[in-house]
């Protein structure tokens, strides 16, 4: 039981600091990218979206769960697809 806690531990730092670092890094990415691929205010949500699938891949690299590591990470990839329906819904990339 103390192994399954400290697995769920171990994944929970690895996920949430890649993720972190991901939505930092999202609008920084972004100028490094030619003009048809900036997406404005979108770009902290795809660096987020890109950093958390990452970070669950890792967190369960870490804790040495294959199934876990890939399950999540593909999860997070295909959620990442409806960032353009949320933006339409929600209208986050308004150009005034």
């Amino acid at each position: 039981m103390e192994y399954i806690v400290f697995d769920f531990i171990i994944f929970g730092i690895v996920d949430n600091a890649v993720m972190i670092l991901g939505a930092f890094t999202g609008y920084e990415v972004e100028k490094f990218l030619p003009e048809r691929f900036k997406l404005g205010a979108l770009m902290p949500i795809v660096g987020a979206g890109i950093g958390n699938a990452t970070s669950d891949f890792l967190g369960g690299l870490a804790s040495l769960n294959m199934p876990l590591a890939i399950g999540s990470g593909l999860g997070c990839l295909i959620a990442l697809a409806l960032i353009p329906l949320f933006d339409k819904k929600f209208n986050v990339n308004r150009k005034k």
